[in-house]
């Protein structure tokens, strides 16, 4: 039962190499430290929160918001925004440890005193952006002169206020520089994408304070990816501490993005149990983009006695090239049920006395072996893996889903072509299981014809074992039809989802392996019985006339 301790899954990744992934990275807590060593105490506060260490880190984050006031305002050091924090009037600010950045900006006054800062400033992109605080042609977002228009201007200044302070990549920096120009001559493109950016920053500026804004635009190279951290922040509101320790963690916003929407119904636990095993769980979870495995009850009951005698290479391989533990995984299950084969081989040896006369290494026994040996395999594989014979396309229609603000639904990233081509995998295995099934029964009894044709036995003896072996040679048509039935039960109930193509061609593999059976060895066999008992009875007739004439 090696295979069993291997921690590799065809659709899925096991929890055991997750925290071994975990386990062999840094800690939630090194990482926390060395925010709180650059004095980043609003990241810090929201890593402690994610992953449960606010109690540890709390009193450092105090002292540190304590020596420096500027700091709990805006969540670590930027001489910068400093620099404009001072200018504000003390008593109108916030004293609590959290001020997202969007809540200092929205007061008029704070907002006036920041243009006049930016205004100073000599870089191309501020100056583009602070040209269409007056933007006309927007929907949703109103200029900063309106009565409403707070919000744009706040969400506008802290886009300036990140290239002022050189936290957003001098590329991207131009692609916002470029859009804001073509914005300001009434490019229609420009403005929508404008206000996009705008909406994505309240997004994230509503909720996380000034430093915790420019880590997450330090690392960002594309209007999209800053789209897409928005979105995921609108979507999971309650998720906030979570997502962005992720996406702190991954200093990359697609992986997160992609594994959510591909995943909406187990992603968020997923990543969560990642996130508690600490960076190196992370990042082995979104690069292998797959769920983490549930195991079944009688899975569980057998593989924890077996747990402690895991090989850690095992383990190792999993995480290192989880392809590579797969073809493990199944050279071990394939040994296992070559050795489940011959073992009962042996036994049927044991038994009966005509048996021995068929070697061991007869074409049909070989094959007999070997196709059992799939079949114990498929068995075991999908006994603890019963996640194969399912499709996850349903799953998007039914399951919670990101809902998208800027960018398209869930639909737009998991398109009908994917879901089709995995309805087609398990399809595909449903259809191998039936197959190899009829092949280990045809192999059977083709077995039982080379025995019945070894025994020394007249020919009529012989056409009547044919004859009480009538329901063997028929068996496959049972089970082909016995697979349909069971496999329309299941599909009815949801247990399975595959075509129903896979159903019925179980009934197709039992009646094509029992034409092949009885027409290309059966009947030839048959007929040479019949015409050796034809000549033996010739000869008896013959001896008897012969006799009677010489009386």
């Amino acid at each position: 039962m090696g295979g069993l301790l291997v921690p590799a899954h065809l659709r899925t990744v096991d929890a055991v190499a997750v925290d071994a992934a975990g386990e062999a990275g840094p800690s939630n807590g090194a990482k926390i430290s060395e925010s709180l060593n650059a004095a980043h105490t609003g990241p810090a506060r929201i890593l402690a929160e994610a992953t449960g260490n606010t109690e540890r880190f709390t009193p450092e984050i105090q002292r540190l918001n304590g020596r420096q006031p500027a700091i709990s305002l805006i969540g670590g050091p930027d001489s910068s925004f400093e620099a404009f924090i001072d200018l504000l009037p003390q008593d109108r600010l916030s004293e609590e440890a959290f001020n997202p950045v969007i809540s200092l900006l929205l007061p008029r006054n704070q907002r006036l005193t920041l243009v006049e800062r930016l205004s100073n400033s000599s870089n191309a992109n501020i100056a583009a952006l602070l040209n269409i605080r007056e933007l006309e042609g927007m929907v949703k977002l109103h200029p900063a002169s309106h009565p409403a228009g707070a919000p744009y201007d706040a969400g506008l200044l802290t886009i300036a206020q990140l290239i002022e302070s050189d936290h957003i990549d001098p590329e991207w920096a131009d692609q916002i520089g470029g859009l804001a120009n073509q914005a300001a001559i009434g490019e229609s493109d420009a403005i929508s994408a404008v206000e996009a950016l705008i909406m994505a920053t309240l997004s994230l500026g509503r909720q996380l304070d000034f430093r915790s804004v420019a880590n997450l635009a330090e690392f960002n190279e594309s209007l999209q990816g800053w789209a897409d951290m928005a979105t995921l922040f609108r979507a999971r509101p309650e998720e906030i501490p979570l997502l962005y320790a992720i996406l702190h963690y991954q200093e990359a916003s697609q992986p997160l993005f992609d594994y959510l929407s591909q995943n909406p119904e187990s992603g968020l636990q997923d990543v969560r149990l990642a996130l508690n095993d600490g960076p190196g769980a992370v990042d082995y979870l979104l690069r292998e983009a797959l769920p983490v495995h549930q195991p079944t009850t009688l899975s569980q009951q057998i593989l924890k006695p077996l747990e402690p005698y895991r090989p850690p290479f095992f383990t190792q391989l999993s995480i290192t090239s989880r392809s590579s533990a797969l073809w493990l995984k199944l050279g071990l299950f394939l040994a296992a049920g070559l050795a489940f084969s011959l073992a009962m081989g042996a036994a049927w040896r044991g038994s009966s006395k005509a048996s021995r006369e068929v070697g061991y290494f007869t074409p049909p026994i070989l094959a007999r072996d070997i196709c059992l040996s799939l079949v114990f395999t498929l068995t075991l594989w999908f006994t603890f893996e019963p996640d194969i014979l399912k499709s996850t396309s349903d799953e998007v229609d039914s399951a919670p889903r990101i809902e998208f603000a800027v960018a398209g639904a869930i639909e737009s990233i998991k398109s009908p072509v994917k879901a089709m081509q995995e309805l087609n995998q398990v399809t595909l295995l449903v259809l191998l299981l039936f197959f190899v099934v009829q092949l280990v029964i045809y192999c059977f009894c083709l077995i039982k014809l080379k025995e019945i044709s070894k025994q020394m036995l007249n020919p009529k003896m012989k056409l009547q074992l044919l004859d009480n072996e009538e329901n063997l040679f028929d068996f496959g048509l049972y089970v082909g039809l016995g697979g349909t039935v069971l496999s329309l039960i299941l599909v009815a109930v949801g247990i399975v989802e595959a075509s129903l193509m896979a159903a019925y061609a179980s009934t197709l593999f039992g009646i094509l392996f029992v034409a092949l059976l009885k027409v290309m060895h059966l009947r030839p066999f048959r007929r040479q019985l019949i015409l050796e008992a034809g000549r033996l009875g010739g000869e008896d007739d013959s001896g008897g006339l012969m006799k009677n004439i010489k009386l």
